[in-house]
């Protein structure tokens, strides 16, 4: 495995769909990214980060025959509820270590394993082909009839499907071009990422505070254990916001943190202030981050928390 090379091309964040006939446009499945090896001794699954994911995904791992010895594919694991992709259930997947627990996930966050690029094709590195060559042979070569892997489609019209996947509520897309070789990590603009703001409703838990003001809300989602943090916001709020949050915020204090996963604590001239969990905001948001965060918060708005239902599932983005 030592001669395979399994770190990932990234696409860079673009700011809107386009149309381009030498572009190739696809839905952006949200999920945890993977690399996968089919060689003489199994089948070897590594993250974006180059940890091995093997024991994870059992039901990929027992995929021996699906491509030849030598062949490394780069793709998507997704859990999906109700016809579409939920990050949050594959992180359930992702971070079982357990083997009982692994069996459990199995039958409650089933992954399917979306596909989207050839790297090497039986021990030879295909790389610096172009796209639509690495296209062409990985659907030449696709296993028919299994139903846990699945070929991700390209599109010709990234306008349109930038529209059509956020009238369904995903993510977003990645817009690729045709002739790209594939190029480990964020090399050029070859690939495009653009996405759908997405909306949630979270718990505050605690403030921060820069020279005597609140410069930034803690904020929490309910699971099972109890209020999870997913990190912090500071935008969206004038002077005038913060300053007449901050009685609230003082008169709601207590001394011990409710979050059951501790936020980092600051140095320096920042501090943290804990507050009973008695407020919601609304938050605008790109995606989650790998460890459960929140990239790019904004602040919408507020309501009580008895409003918010307990559980780590997102609402649709609009």
């Amino acid at each position: 495995m030592e001669n395979f090379d399994f770190r990932p091309m990234e696409p860079m964040l673009w700011p809107y769909a386009f149309n381009d006939p030498g572009w190739a446009f696809q839905v952006k499945w949200d999920g945890v990214r993977m690399l996968t090896l089919w060689w003489e001794g199994g089948v070897h699954l590594v993250n974006r980060k180059g940890a091995d994911r093997t024991p994870q995904y059992p039901e990929i791992a027992q995929l021996t025959s699906a491509f030849p010895a030598g062949t490394l594919v780069d793709g998507e694991l997704v859990v999906l509820a109700e016809g579409k992709p939920r990050f949050e259930l594959v992180l359930k997947r992702d971070q079982r270590r357990q083997a009982a627990a692994i069996r459990e996930g199995m039958k409650s966050y089933p992954v399917t394993y979306a596909i989207f690029d050839l790297l090497y094709w039986e021990g030879k590195d295909i790389r610096n082909w172009p796209l639509e060559k690495r296209q062409a042979k990985l659907a030449e070569a696709w296993p028919s009839g299994n139903q846990q892997l699945h070929l991700v489609e390209n599109f010709s019209h990234g306008i349109e499907l930038f529209q059509a996947v956020g009238q369904l509520g995903w993510e977003g897309i990645v817009c690729k071009r045709l002739s790209s070789p594939y190029v480990p990590g964020k090399s050029g603009s070859y690939w495009r990422k653009v996405k759908h703001w997405r909306y949630l409703q979270c718990i505050v838990g605690g403030y921060t505070l820069h020279d005597g003001q609140p410069s930034a809300l803690l904020l929490g989602l309910y699971e099972e254990e109890g209020l999870v943090y997913v990190g912090r916001a500071a935008s969206g709020l004038t002077d005038a916001d913060w300053k007449g949050l901050l009685t609230f915020l003082q008169a709601a204090e207590r001394k011990e943190s409710p979050f059951v996963t501790r936020p980092p604590i600051y140095t320096g001239d920042r501090e943290i202030r804990w507050v009973e969990p008695h407020l919601a905001v609304e938050v605008r948001f790109l995606e989650w981050t790998p460890d459960r965060k929140l990239r790019a918060p904004v602040l919408m708005g507020f309501l009580p928390a008895r409003e918010v239902h307990c559980q780590l599932f997102p609402r649709e983005a609009r």
